[in-house]
């Protein structure tokens, strides 16, 4: 971690440079789990081949089986790089930041798409969400820190998908909160929504990476609920113009065939 950008006052590059892109190894869990990652970048510029500038937003999408995450703060400053260099076309810049991902992530597959501003007037925000917001549940919470002993499940069997506003939890490096919503889909005993939502409000002074306090969420209900299929997606706010969105599940998921959400917070 001490090799990392984060936290470092580091100059922005003006070009195309790769190298800067930080990986960082994922660990690897005690419970089998599928999934994707979800990276939207926002302040992504270019040049044309007159040296006009060119503005769209990025969207990078690569599997848990990957070996590698990148290191937010490296991605931030390899796209401002980008902001320098004239390319022919946002094909050709698709492909150079595709061909430079893959380099440092060591991953079986890769999307990544780039809507220029063309696009900007058709893309649609916060679709309404099939399931059952728990934020409303009245209850006192006094744990701040991760608690996954309060989690509790009853005997009924559902399927069902429950969601709430209320995560937020903290970078490791700089201890800077991360916001987000937390959805979860189950089949199995019941969760006691009021268990749950305490549990996700117990991430207030954790520190951990969004894919790490995903993760930490899906072992938790699994060991705690003993749901026989599980999916939990977390949904971040940006910061530093990037906002992450970890996905994972108990089976085998298409990011194709399911889409990521886009928050109004995002």
């Amino acid at each position: 971690m001490k090799e990392t950008l984060l936290g470092k006052k580091v100059h922005t590059p003006k070009g195309h440079d790769p190298s800067i892109l930080h990986p960082l190894e994922r660990p690897r869990r005690e419970i089998p789990m599928f999934g994707f990652d979800v990276w939207r970048a926002y302040e992504l510029a270019w040049l044309n081949t007159k040296g006009k500038p060119e503005v769209g937003i990025l969207e990078i999408v690569y599997p848990y089986a990957s070996r590698c995450i990148i290191e937010s703060k490296s991605l931030k400053l390899y796209l401002n790089g980008l902001s320098y260099v004239r390319f022919p076309s946002k094909e050709a810049l698709t492909d150079t930041i595709r061909a430079d991902l893959a380099g440092v992530l060591d991953t079986p597959w890769l999307i990544v798409n780039l809507m220029g501003a063309s696009a900007f007037a058709s893309l649609r925000w916060q679709a309404q969400i099939d399931g059952v917001c728990i934020d409303s549940q009245d209850i006192e919470i006094s744990q701040y820190s991760h608690a996954p002993g309060i989690l509790a499940a009853e005997v009924e069997r559902v399927s069902e998908t429950l969601f709430s506003e209320l995560l937020r939890s903290n970078c490791p490096i700089t201890k800077q909160p991360d916001w987000g919503m937390v959805l979860i889909e189950y089949t199995g005993p019941r969760i006691n929504r009021a268990s749950l939502l305490g549990y996700i409000c117990s991430y207030r002074d954790h520190e951990g990476f969004a894919e790490s306090c995903c993760e930490q969420i899906f072992m938790d209900i699994w060991k705690k609920c003993s749901p026989e299929k599980l999916l939990v997606h977390c949904l971040y706010t940006r910061r530093g113009g990037i906002d992450i969105n970890p996905l994972r599940a108990s089976f085998s998921i298409n990011p194709k065939e399911r889409p990521s959400l886009r928050l109004i917070r995002q």
